[in-house]
């Protein structure tokens, strides 16, 4: 009688064991899916950034008046429109994702955002660039100098900091 309360003992262990794991991988995905906490940043994210981007950017940058209201840009609204994108891009970064972080103190606000903030845009830029160049848009007739060039890119990062975002937005709503 005594070898088997050892074994019922020894079996209501191993159960208790398996139900511990079984709650954690539970909470673990009702975190990842009902509270969308977001993950540590990762390649994966930042592909989807480049494709979200490049979609968003080659529609708008296929709009006839894209090229010549940016060329015809003072430097002033030059400014406004990167201020713009990088609010833009840093009220999505917070809303998206580190509103959602649970553990604030182990995941840092600066960091969580810098990081993100200079991928994205560093993103943007390179699509818009990469736009520019790949649809010959620097042998427009309304771009006279480089000058042009970096106000269409300007212009056009907008739109793609915004698609940049959006696989995140997709994956977290």
């Amino acid at each position: 009688m005594m070898n088997f309360q050892k074994k019922v003992i020894k079996d209501l262990h191993t159960e208790q064991k398996e139900i511990e794991c079984i709650e954690t991988n539970i909470q673990h995905i009702q975190d990842r899916l009902l509270n969308r906490i977001p993950h540590r940043f990762s390649t994966r994210e930042i592909i989807n950034a480049f494709f979200g981007s490049l979609t968003i950017g080659i529609t708008f940058i296929l709009k006839g008046g894209t090229v010549k209201i940016a060329v015809a840009l003072d430097a002033w609204h030059t400014i406004y429109v990167i201020l713009a994108t990088l609010i833009v891009l840093f009220v999505e970064i917070y809303f998206i994702g580190y509103s959602r972080v649970k553990n604030k103190t182990q995941r840092k606000f600066g960091q969580f955002v810098t990081k993100r903030l200079f991928t994205l845009y560093s993103i943007t830029i390179l699509i818009s660039f990469g736009l520019v160049y790949m649809l010959a848009l620097e042998k427009s007739e309304y771009v006279n100098q480089f000058s042009d060039v970096i106000k269409i890119v300007i212009m056009v990062a907008f739109p793609c900091g915004i698609g940049a975002a959006v696989p995140s937005l997709l994956r977290k709503y």
